[in-house]
């Protein structure tokens, strides 16, 4: 239980709009909804309090936090308390989620606390009801403490790199500094380090890899005359959104008509959230120590990087500058490895080993489009995202196809760890 008492996560009973998908609620003086209830509404909760209060890559921390928190106490409950009587399950996951939530987002305070008495008010009294909240409130303060001096917000930690022919540095038309190079150096979740997963690292600015990949975003990730087709460059929009928030959005609304156990549910998230948080320290660290350049970068400066397959064009401009979403431009951080597939990847993976399959009967939506994409197969889900990101002009082949491999990984390793 090391690993899973260093994560937390579970939701209350308002009702919640999260991306577009609503989440119901439970009432307070009904019967106790059944079990797995009180996950996802939690799980929902905590992504209504996190973002937009958080970026995306930091707050998938404190969704991590919260999901295995929320996992530690219900499993204690369920499992870990046969010779001191039955614990409450539902009062163990709101009192977990609530207090981990409620210590990194003080001003969440009133609609936490709102939450938990609902939830615990569907609770019956009782030595059980008592129980489950001492575990919660056990399982909430052992991960707090130990993520205490865990890296976060290292002023320390800065960018190290001067621009050079294949390194990163500040992109237009933002121009900003690197966004978290903290992030990076914080102690993952369930990994045991932020370099655990290796990787081949970024392709030879003189390769044909490269050229390969160069050519492919100067061709299909151009703001004019490029040579997507419509469907692709829908497809690239859709996918300029929080991508945490959509798949986990989508996931909520799928478990509210095809619902799992309890101890299922708060695994999946427990194991979606570390896994996503741990894919992206890993792709933050590799990020931070290769620096590789922005395709907007390398177009531009395609005369300097000795690859004769390369052509520059200084007046290049990747679709993701005339758009709005976020990121809007391109992202303030190096190219390689991709955030975006790190966070899809993890989130696939962990869907599918709880599960046992890639079949799936998810409806994700986009706040850019304002529509929504319907998948019966994960892989279909994940290569969308995949050729978005290439079809916005902000990643190279390369970074996609490692990052896909980071998000997996992680959750590999994460699955492995947690009982």
């Amino acid at each position: 239980m090391k690993h899973v008492r260093t994560a937390l996560v579970t939701l209350g009973s308002t009702a919640l709009v999260v991306a577009g998908l609503s989440v119901p609620t439970t009432s307070v003086s009904a019967k106790p909804p059944p079990p797995a209830t009180v996950v996802t509404d939690w799980a929902a909760l905590a992504l209504s309090t996190v973002y937009p209060a958080r970026s995306v890559p930091d707050g998938a921390l404190y969704l991590g936090f919260t999901s295995l928190a929320v996992y530690d106490a219900v499993h204690t409950a369920r499992h870990g308390t046969p010779r001191r009587g039955r614990a409450s399950v539902h009062a163990a996951a709101a009192v977990a989620a609530h207090d981990v939530l409620e210590a990194y987002f003080p001003a969440a305070e009133p609609t936490l606390d709102s939450a938990l008495a609902a939830d615990l008010a569907a609770v019956r009294d009782g030595p059980g009801k008592t129980r489950g909240i001492r575990i919660g409130g056990t399982a909430a303060a052992e991960m707090i403490a130990s993520r205490v001096g865990d890296g976060r917000n290292d002023p320390a930690v800065v960018y190290p790199k001067a621009p050079a022919v294949g390194i990163w540095r500040p992109t237009p038309p933002n121009n900003a500094p690197m966004a978290l190079p903290w992030f990076g150096h914080v102690k993952p979740l369930l990994l045991d380090w932020p370099t655990e997963i290796k990787t081949d690292g970024t392709d030879p600015l003189t390769s044909a890899a490269y050229a390969a990949d160069y050519d492919e975003v100067r061709t299909t990730g151009a703001a004019t005359g490029a040579t997507r087709t419509e469907a692709e460059t829908l497809t690239a929009k859709f996918y300029n959104a929080n991508a945490n928030l959509q798949v986990q959005a989508a996931l909520l609304a799928l478990l509210e008509t095809k619902p799992l156990g309890v101890v299922r549910t708060a695994r999946l998230f427990a194991l979606i959230n570390a896994g996503v948080a741990d894919a992206l320290i890993t792709t933050w660290r590799l990020k931070l120590d290769s620096g590789f350049w922005r395709p907007l970068t390398a177009i531009h400066e395609a005369d300097q990087d000795g690859n004769a397959a390369t052509t520059a064009d200084p007046t290049w401009t990747p679709l993701i500058d005339t758009l709005g979403g976020m990121p809007a431009g391109s992202p303030p951080y190096p190219e390689w490895p991709s955030g975006h597939a790190s966070v899809i990847n993890a989130f696939t993976e962990a869907v599918t080993l709880v599960t046992g399959t890639t079949s799936t009967d998810l409806t994700v939506f986009s706040s850019v489009t304002s529509s929504t994409k319907h998948y019966r197969d994960l892989r279909v889900l994940s290569q969308d995202a995949f050729l978005a990101r290439i079809w916005l002009g902000i990643h190279f082949r390369d970074a996609m196809e490692d990052a896909r491999y980071i998000g997996r990984q992680a959750v590999r390793l994460g699955d492995s760890r947690l009982p």
